[in-house]
């Protein structure tokens, strides 16, 4: 989706304390952002860098390789 489409969301959430700068933020279109505040879903960075989403249960979800 275009960026002009998507929210800031923190990693280390705000009310917790995280940082409002790059290291801390990632884009989310508004459904999976809501998702991950509301509906349970979970989102941090992992050490090499990569975003790892995970299910309400804590499974990680795998991501899907891109289109060609």
């Amino acid at each position: 989706r275009p960026h002009d489409w998507c929210q800031a969301h923190h990693l280390v959430h705000w009310i917790d304390g995280g940082p409002t700068d790059l290291c801390n933020l990632c884009l989310l279109c508004v459904r999976h952002h809501h998702l991950i505040h509301e509906g349970g879903f979970g989102l941090a960075r992992a050490p090499n860098g990569e975003l790892v989403f995970t299910r309400p249960d804590g499974t990680v979800i795998e991501p899907r390789p891109w289109a060609a």
